[in-house]
């Protein structure tokens, strides 16, 4: 008796996946603009100023407005005391009948040149000094924009991270089935001594 047994094992296709975890990150970021400060400055050169006028009006250097004015004064003063001595010499007379030499002693006065002599130097004043100017003027540039600090301007923006998951994956199929197969080949007899 004949009897034929084949097998054919099963197969299983395992095919796996495994999980996986992507991060994207995008940095956050500052960006500061700043201005430079202005300082608005303003300067006005000191300047000395030196009047010698009154030295050289000492010496007989005078413009012709005090020239004048000079002139005038000596002229009221010889006026004056030119009046004054007339007066006296009147006064004088009016005495003739008390003293018989007052004709001589007027004579002797007019006659007689009175001089005064000191010692004097030029110039007694001392020039007019003055200073004007010499001023310094600082003044920083006022900023008013909204969001500015001296003047510095900020821009954030916020960073992101953004995450993809995918999940582990296991994929089990069947490829073949296992088998037996079992025949019956038949009467042969085999007879071998």
């Amino acid at each position: 008796m004949g009897l034929s047994i084949r097998t054919t094992p099963a197969e299983i296709s395992i095919q796996s996946t495994p999980a996986s975890l992507n991060a994207h990150t995008v940095y956050a970021k500052l960006e500061l603009e700043q201005k430079p400060p202005l300082i608005n400055i303003k300067t006005e050169q000191a300047r000395i100023l030196i009047d010698q006028y009154p030295c050289f009006a000492e010496e007989g250097l005078k413009n012709n407005v005090d020239f004048i004015k000079e002139q005038a004064q000596k002229g009221l003063q010889k006026a004056i005391s030119y009046t004054g001595k007339i007066a006296r010499n009147g006064d004088e007379m009016a005495k003739i009948g008390y003293h018989a030499n007052i004709m001589i002693n007027i004579a002797k006065n007019e006659a007689i040149t009175k001089h005064e002599f000191g010692l004097g130097y030029i110039p007694k004043s001392r020039p007019r000094i003055s200073s004007t100017g010499g001023t310094l003027d600082l003044k920083a540039e006022f900023r008013n924009n909204l969001g500015e600090i001296n003047g510095v301007t900020g821009n954030y923006t916020p960073g992101k991270i953004s995450y993809n998951y995918t999940p582990a994956r296991v994929d089990i199929s069947v490829v073949s089935y296992g088998s037996i197969d079992i025949r019956y080949t038949g009467n042969d007899v085999d007879a071998y001594i």
